[in-house]
């Protein structure tokens, strides 16, 4: 990996590696909770995610083992997900789930789909959906009970509904038929939220995760995919079914959506929703995020991992986060991260700054981000 000022680099490094350890406490969970309930402390919660690619740069620049990685970027959150992956087809480099869905595992750095089950079917009612087993929360329960103490703990149930359907009939089959063949969608839907459902009982009773983070894409950086009465009209009371499931035990909601679905955030609001992500400011506007929504919603993201952090300067880096914490963190309900996972296009000297200035702020150095 080469890049210029490695001086300049080197003095980062260093200054991470003698400050890290003043950053300690098993506070994380307490820390997420209470930005959720937007109740101010002395600092914000943290959370950097990233690509496999991404995690080989990251063992590099920081100096630290595959293991050490989470605890020396001081994340606050462990994610859980479902063991919803079968099978895999070596020659072909194909991993398939639970659902007949194959994900590719040639092509990295994103999510690429090989096999979709349902893209050519003529009776998509000969379709067995897969059934809620007990095996499918053993991650949950093995990782989850190991680190209960040492984060927030989050299972998935991500590609809920949404992406769900189209992974499994096409994406332009689902568009389509949410225009004009709405028996078809209801099927398939029902289908995928009555498993959500059956899962989330089955998770919740494990008493072991303190939120749930359910997402499908619905947005483009201009507007939504659908419209927002298309959307309300298929999705909303889906949603809440699946979201009370948790609620009615206090535990928090995170939604995952790319794009632009300011239209819709008053809806998920008022089925249940605590926290946004990934919050892309490329689509969304923070500003006019944290005033419209800030006192009832907690934001996750907003660093942009499109433009900022691969092709800005470290100095970019540090604006950006600073307004970041000063903007979505102006009631308390934020937590401090990148957009998405961040990929192995990003600068060097910018994912060190970005950590950089993340340790700095929770030692309250960078006054101006301290939030009362």
């Amino acid at each position: 990996m080469a890049f210029q000022n490695k001086g300049y680099i080197m003095s980062i490094i260093n200054n991470l590696e003698a400050n890290i350890s003043t950053i300690k406490g098993n506070k994380k969970k307490e820390r997420v909770l209470n930005t959720i309930n937007r109740i101010s402390q002395d600092f914000l919660p943290t959370q950097i995610d990233y690509t496999q690619e991404m995690k080989e740069n990251i063992k590099k620049l920081l100096n630290v083992e595959e293991d050490q990685i989470g605890k020396r970027l001081d994340n606050n959150i462990k994610y859980l997900p479902l063991n919803d992956k079968t099978r895999i087809d070596e020659e072909k480099g194909i991993q398939y789930d639970i659902w007949g869905v194959g994900w590719d595992q040639i092509l990295t750095e994103g999510f690429h789909i090989r096999h979709q089950p349902l893209i050519n079917s003529d009776n998509i009612r000969k379709y067995k959906f897969p059934e809620p087993e007990d095996k499918l929360l053993t991650i949950i329960k093995e990782i989850g009970k190991r680190e209960r103490g040492n984060y927030f703990l989050s299972s998935l149930q991500d590609w809920t509904l949404f992406e769900r359907a189209w992974l499994l009939r096409g994406y332009e089959n689902i568009l389509m038929g949410l225009c004009n063949n709405e028996r078809e969608i209801n099927y398939l839907l029902d289908g995928i939220t009555e498993f959500h459902i059956e899962v989330a009982k089955k998770i919740v009773k494990l008493n072991i995760i303190d939120g749930i983070f359910t997402g499908s894409d619905v947005g483009t950086q201009r507007s939504m995919v659908m419209s927002p009465e298309t959307w309300r009209k298929f999705f909303k009371k889906r949603y809440k079914k699946i979201w009370e499931i948790y609620k009615e035990k206090n535990l928090s909601v995170f939604h995952h959506s790319c794009g632009n679905i300011m239209e819709i955030i008053p809806d998920l609001i008022e089925i249940g929703l605590d926290v946004l992500n990934p919050i892309q400011p490329e689509a969304m506007n923070p500003e006019e995020l944290s005033k419209r929504f800030g006192k009832e919603l907690t934001f996750f993201g907003g660093i942009s991992t499109q433009n900022t952090l691969p092709f800005g300067t470290p100095q970019e880096v540090e604006k950006e986060i600073v307004d970041r914490i000063k903007v979505l963190g102006r009631n308390n309900g934020y937590i401090i991260s990148p957009s998405h996972e961040v990929t192995s296009d990003c600068k060097p000297e910018n994912f060190l700054m970005l950590v950089s200035i993340l340790d700095k702020y929770k030692r309250g150095e960078i006054n101006t981000c301290r939030v009362y």
